[in-house]
């Protein structure tokens, strides 16, 4: 018996000694060192507009408790012919959104301009919609919307509409951001291209990331600009989608 507990108390003191040397390591003291990474999330569902954004906000977004929110929406609002919402609705959905994430704790909302389209490929698409002889100045008023909004509430502004304009704006070209012939993008006219995603991605690190800590929670709430159609990962954050660029932002940073 006598011999069996020395043996126990020997393999013991061994395991402990090995143990306080691995936690005194170099190599386990910078890995305890190091910052709680911060996690991004995708909510982003084809086809949504306020409306249905600020139904499903219960369900898809505040059991998340995010500390920080980017909402883009307004897109399927102002041009989805299957989805309009009147301006004045809009911007009450907008805001709805805005005031339940902040009531749930959200320590910042950050709102995304809307990007201009190639009209010449949503009038095809949409030929019964109601502003369809002067879609981009339709969809440039949803966007004043935003700007104004971000004003009254004091949000941070991505304004990814100002950069694409910057880079051409939305045109038929090889080295457009938007999808189109001449990239590989067919007649979409209204999602972005990889370079676009990427580009969105930066903007919004550039813009919110001095606010989030280490350990935090940013969840990408919006629609199919935020899931990523036809780019590689659509739905994650991983691969081509802003949140997925946006996740390596934060891994990356010092």
């Amino acid at each position: 018996m006598f011999n069996f507990v020395s043996m126990a108390l020997k393999t013991f003191a061994i395991f402990g000694i090995t143990l306080i040397a691995a936690m005194l390591s170099p190599a386990a003291a910078e890995e305890s060192s190091k910052p709680a990474p911060v996690t991004v999330i995708s909510q982003g569902y084809p086809g949504r507009n306020t409306k249905a954004a600020l139904r499903l906000l219960q369900k898809d977004v505040l059991p998340l408790h995010p500390d920080h929110v980017v909402v883009f929406l307004g897109m399927n609002d102002a041009m989805n012919s299957a989805a309009l919402i009147p301006l004045d609705q809009y911007v009450n959905n907008l805001g709805g959104i805005v005031d339940k994430l902040k009531a749930n704790g959200a320590k910042t909302v950050a709102l995304v301009t809307l990007h201009p389209v190639i009209v010449e490929y949503l009038r095809q698409r949409h030929p019964e919609h109601p502003h369809v002889t002067d879609l981009q100045a339709h969809l440039a008023s949803y966007n004043a919307a935003v700007e104004e909004l971000a004003r009254e509430k004091s949000l941070p502004l991505v304004d990814f509409r100002a950069l694409v304009e910057a880079r051409g704006g939305a045109v038929i070209a090889e080295d457009s951001l938007i999808r189109c012939e001449k990239n590989g993008g067919g007649t979409d006219g209204v999602h972005l291209t990889p370079a676009g995603y990427q580009l969105l991605g930066e903007t919004v690190f550039a813009t919110i990331g001095d606010r989030v800590a280490p350990g935090e929670t940013v969840v990408c709430f919006g629609d199919s600009l935020t899931y990523g159609v036809r780019v590689e990962g659509a739905g994650t954050v991983t691969g081509e989608t802003y949140p997925a660029v946006l996740q390596r932002c934060f891994d990356q940073r010092p």
